[in-house]
């Protein structure tokens, strides 16, 4: 076992696909792979990954119309490699997208001036986070970064206060779903203190960057289609708008 070592928990059956980022005399530090999640354990805890056993991840398709301004995503992650993977994926979909990587506790800091610079139709505030469940799921002293992605929506409604003008999409694993959305996120992670995989905030952005502004979004569609299916979400509009030529 080493850094960079790809690794599963024992104890949590190998469940989860981890990367040791450090070591610490007998506990590993450990960064999800697919999911937005850090945690540590014991390095007799650990067993190496065989990439045989990773299962191929299969983009939902999105129904893409022609002569459609689609909407521009502000995307701040948390961690460089999956700002990368995010990037990747909004270019497969056609969805203009502007990335920055950003530590989760500098993000509320950062937040209004990128708002300001590049007036998106949608940003995505994530990174890693962690639910302590001994603590009350109401402290957020029981989360790792929840606190600063709360701050963050906060700060981003204070430079746009309308949900339907901005949709904010908030949140990595296991994230203090109830308040991101009481600060004004139109979606975010998660309801049930699940793991979401790396791509659910970005296949969010994605569907609704390609739905129209007069039309009304299937919000149960979209959640269903996100990768671990651990987001939830208010009603909210599309950002695409349609490009009328004039005829004769």
């Amino acid at each position: 076992m080493k850094v960079n070592s790809l690794v599963t928990r024992n104890k949590y059956k190998n469940d989860i696909i981890f990367r040791i980022i450090d070591i610490k005399e007998n506990k590993a530090i450990l960064k999800g792979e697919v999911v937005r999640l850090i945690a540590d354990a014991n390095l007799e805890d650990l067993r190496l990954f065989s990439f045989e056993e990773k299962k191929t991840v299969v983009l939902p398709k999105i129904k893409e119309e022609k002569n459609v301004i689609k909407g521009k995503v502000l995307h701040i992650d948390g961690d460089e490699y999956y700002l990368k993977k995010a990037m990747d994926v909004y270019s497969k979909y056609n969805v203009f997208s502007i990335g920055y990587h950003i530590k989760e506790e500098e993000i509320p800091y950062k937040i209004e001036e990128l708002l300001r610079k590049h007036k998106p139709d949608i940003v995505v505030i994530t990174g890693h986070d962690a639910y302590y469940p001994n603590k009350s799921k109401e402290d957020i002293g029981a989360y790792k970064n929840s606190s600063y992605y709360i701050e963050s929506v906060r700060k981003a409604r204070q430079i746009n206060s309308n949900k339907d003008d901005l949709i904010v999409i908030a949140g990595a694993c296991q994230s203090f779903y109830e308040k991101l959305i009481e600060e004004g996120a139109n979606f975010a992670s998660s309801p049930t203190r699940s793991n979401i995989h790396l791509l659910d905030p970005i296949i969010i952005a994605s569907f609704i960057a390609n739905y129209r502004i007069n039309e009304k979004i299937d919000i149960e569609y979209i959640l269903s289609n996100t990768i671990s299916k651990s987001l939830g979400g208010i009603e909210s509009k599309g950002k695409a708008r349609k490009v009328f030529v004039g005829g004769a």
